[in-house]
């Protein structure tokens, strides 16, 4: 079994996080991943204002608490006062509000609810309040400035997430890959860093450990989960997309990558793995089998390289 120093720190069988994917629900699939043995994430919802985000929020952290009993997480991205909508910031202010009022007056959220992820901004204004909640605090982060930044704030661990990802991705003329990333990022700050952009089985799981990761975080890759929030049709561009599928566009926060599809006007956000993912499997297979993959090519190593 692969277990790393993540495990120990979120109460999971496996250093597998799901990552946040909003503005949609992830309340399924997060509750599966969980019971799978890695750590599920609920995504901020798509809302009006202030108000209606942090009472969906609310409804959702209850919903994955009842199809549960495992650990789980929660993800909001900041935003900037400079380049997102007034009601857009205010509405991720007021869900990170929400979140921890949650957390400290349930009991069972507070025993369960263990990671608060924030990204797409600086989160220095919540990071005490997030802390005093009794979360474990991680930033997403894109370069070697941003994860020593956070590292100075007292955050608890960073996700190194390389150009790659799928939705809110670098900017075009600063993008750093995952590949050169996350070992850079490993080797500057002494944080636990989770790698994340690209990751979608075994190898990429073994190679993430590799570069210094001590555990991973998909998006994409559950997105074609049988138990994933997300349409079918969804499910099912991922599945077919192909090598050049993707284009990054610009979004209300920032750089978005996407896939390049017209479905009923729609934007389908997903990240380059998606041309890896050839099929739709339960959460539970798609761990187990990257897991098991993993291990394998990990014991294989030693014997590929020549005696001398």
């Amino acid at each position: 079994m692969v277990k790393t120093v993540l495990c120990d720190m979120l109460g999971i069988d496996y250093p597998i996080i799901q990552a946040g994917m909003g503005p949609f629900s992830t309340v399924k699939l997060a509750a599966a991943v969980s019971n799978a043995g890695g750590l599920g994430t609920i995504s901020i919802p798509y809302s009006t204002g202030p108000e209606e985000g942090a009472k969906i929020v609310k409804e959702h952290l209850h919903m994955v608490k009842k199809l549960t009993n495992k650990n789980f997480a929660v993800n909001t991205p900041i935003g900037s006062e400079k380049t997102s909508s007034k009601i857009v910031f205010e509405t991720f202010e007021a869900i990170i509000d929400a979140v921890v009022e949650e957390k400290q007056s349930d009991p069972e959220l507070k025993k369960r609810l263990v990671l608060y992820i924030t990204s797409g901004g600086n989160p220095q204004k919540h990071v005490k309040k997030i802390k005093d909640a009794g979360f474990l605090h991680f930033h997403v982060v894109g370069s070697v400035y941003h994860a020593k930044k956070m590292e100075a704030l007292g955050v608890d661990g960073v996700i190194a997430s390389g150009y790659e990802m799928g939705g809110h991705t670098h900017l075009p003329d600063r993008a750093v890959h995952t590949f050169i990333l996350v070992p850079a990022v490993a080797k500057a700050v002494k944080l636990p860093v989770v790698a994340s952009g690209g990751i979608c089985d075994g190898a990429t799981f073994a190679a993430a450990l590799a570069l210094g990761a001590v555990g991973v975080q998909m998006g994409t890759r559950f997105i074609a989960a049988k138990e994933c929030d997300f349409h079918e049709n969804y499910k099912k561009f991922v599945v077919e997309a192909g090598e050049w599928s993707d284009i990054v566009v610009p979004s209300f926060i920032g750089p978005a990558r996407c896939l390049d599809g017209d479905t009923e006007k729609g934007l389908i956000a997903a990240g380059q793995v998606s041309s890896r993912i050839n099929e739709i499997l339960s959460v539970k297979e798609i761990i187990e089998n990257t897991v098991k993959e993993a291990e394998e090519i990990i014991q294989k190593l030693n014997k590929i390289f020549l005696k001398v």
